[in-house]
C-alpha cells in the first residue's frame, strides 16, 4: 500500500509541477482569466487543468498495481472504473478549456459514466436500510440503475459546487477517503482499499500545489472526476460489504450533497431564481466574506485557505462518527440529521451576522 500511494503521489506531483512550469505554452486555453464572476475568489489568473495531473496519477498508480497483481478481479475493477470516468472527465475538461459546456451537458455525461460503471461494475444498491422500499421498490427493473445515476451524477455535480477555494475539495476528498479506507481495511476489501490508496496519493500530489496557495486548480474536469470516483467507491462499499450501514456513504458525503440540495431550495424557493444560476452566497462563500475577516489581520491576508480550514473542521461533525460507527444505521441517521440542522442554523446565523455587521 505504501508503494501504491508513493507511485500515485509522485506521478501526480510531477505532472502538476509540469503543468505549472509550462503554463506559458497553454495559458490561453487553461487559465481562468475572468476574475469578475460571483463565484471567483482568486486575485490572479490560475490554470484550471489540474484534472490532467489527477489522470496521470491514477493511470500510473493503476498501472503499477496491475504490474504487481495477478488477481483478475482487481484489474477488471480498475480498468472499468477508468473507462467509465472518461465521459464525465472530458465534459469538465472541455468546459475548462472552452468555457462552453453547460452544466446540463456535464450532468448528462456524468449519467453516461454512471451507466458504464453500472453495466460493468454493478454498483447498484441492494438495500437502503428500509425494508418496505427494499422489498417493493428496489426490486423493480431499472430502480437500481436510476439510483446509481442519481448518486453518481449528483455527487459529481456537488463536488464541483464546493470546489471554490484553495484545497477545499481536495482536502475534503482526502478526509473522506480516509474514512472509506478505514472501513475497507476493517472488512478486508483489498480491491477497494487499493483503489482508495491510489486515489488518495493522486489527490495529495495535486494538493501540494493547490493548498495553501492556489498555483493550480482542479477545474471542472478534476472536480467531476473526483466526484465520480467518490460516488462509485461509496456505492461499491455498500454493494460488496453488507455489514456496512446503508447510510454510511451518505454521512461521509453529506457536506457536498446537502450543500447542493440546500442551494437548490434556497435559489428556487427563497430567491425565486433558477437553481442553475450562479450566486455568491453558498455556505463556503459566506464564511469567506463574513466569518474569516473577523479573525484579524492574518486572516485578512490569507482568507482563501482559512475558509477551507473552517469548512474541513465543520465537516468533522459527520466524518468522525462515520469513522467509528460505520455499522450503526441509527447513529448514521442521527448524525445526518444533526449535520443538516447545524448547517441550516449556521448558514442563517451567518446571514444575520452579516446584516448586523452591515456586510
Amino acid at each position: 500500500m505504501i508503494s501504491l500511494f508513493s507511485v500515485s503521489f509522485i506521478s501526480s506531483l510531477l505532472a502538476t509541477l509540469f503543468l505549472i512550469k509550462t503554463k506559458r505554452f497553454h495559458h490561453k486555453l487553461s487559465y481562468d482569466n475572468d476574475l469578475s464572476g460571483t463565484q471567483k475568489f482568486h486575485t490572479l489568473p490560475v490554470p484550471r487543468i489540474g484534472g490532467f495531473a489527477l489522470v496521470v496519477g491514477l493511470i500510473c498508480g493503476g498501472y503499477y498495481f496491475a504490474s504487481k497483481s495477478s488477481y483478475s478481479l482487481h484489474l477488471h475493477f480498475m480498468y472499468w472504473a477508468g473507462i467509465a470516468a472518461i465521459p464525465v472527465f472530458l465534459g469538465g475538461l472541455v468546459e475548462d478549456l472552452s468555457k462552453n459546456v453547460s452544466a446540463r451537458h456535464r450532468l448528462l455525461l456524468a449519467f453516461l459514466s454512471a451507466s458504464i460503471a453500472f453495466n460493468e461494475l454493478d454498483p447498484g444498491p441492494k438495500s437502503i436500510g428500509w425494508t418496505w422500499f427494499d422489498s417493493n421498490i428496489l426490486v423493480l427493473p431499472g430502480i437500481s440503475l436510476a439510483i446509481t445515476l442519481i448518486v453518481i451524477g449528483g455527487v459529481a455535480h456537488a463536488t464541483n459546487i464546493i470546489d471554490g477555494f484553495n484545497g477545499l475539495l481536495i482536502g475534503f476528498s482526502i478526509m473522506s477517503l480516509v474514512i472509506f479506507g478505514n472501513v475497507c481495511f476493517q472488512v478486508g476489501d483489498l480491491t477497494l482499499l487499493s483503489t482508495i490508496v491510489i486515489f488518495a496519493g493522486t489527490l495529495m500530489g495535486l494538493f501540494f500545489f493547490n493548498f495553501p496557495k492556489g498555483y493550480i486548480f482542479t477545474g471542472d474536469g478534476g472536480a467531476y472526476l473526483i466526484g465520480f470516483l467518490l460516488a462509485l467507491i461509496s456505492l461499491l462499499i455498500l454493494k460488496r460489504n453488507p455489514e456496512v450501514s446503508p447510510w454510511f456513504p451518505l454521512l461521509v458525503m453529506i457536506y457536498p450533497v446537502f450543500e447542493t440540495m440546500f442551494s437548490i431550495y434556497r435559489k428556487k424557493f427563497l430567491r425565486k431564481i433558477s437553481p442553475g444560476v450562479p450566486d455568491g452566497i453558498h455556505f463556503h462563500m459566506l464564511i469567506y466574506k463574513r466569518i474569516v475577516p473577523r479573525f484579524g489581520a492574518f486572516a485578512c491576508k490569507h482568507p482563501n485557505p482559512l475558509t477551507s480550514l473552517i469548512i474541513w473542521g465543520f465537516s468533522l461533525i459527520s466524518l468522525v462518527p462515520a469513522f467509528f460507527w460505520w455499522r450503526e444505521t441509527w447513529v448514521m441517521i442521527l448524525v445526518v440529521i444533526v449535520f443538516c440542522v447545524a448547517y441550516v442554523v449556521f448558514y442563517f446565523w451567518i446571514v444575520r451576522f452579516g446584516r448586523f455587521r452591515g456586510k
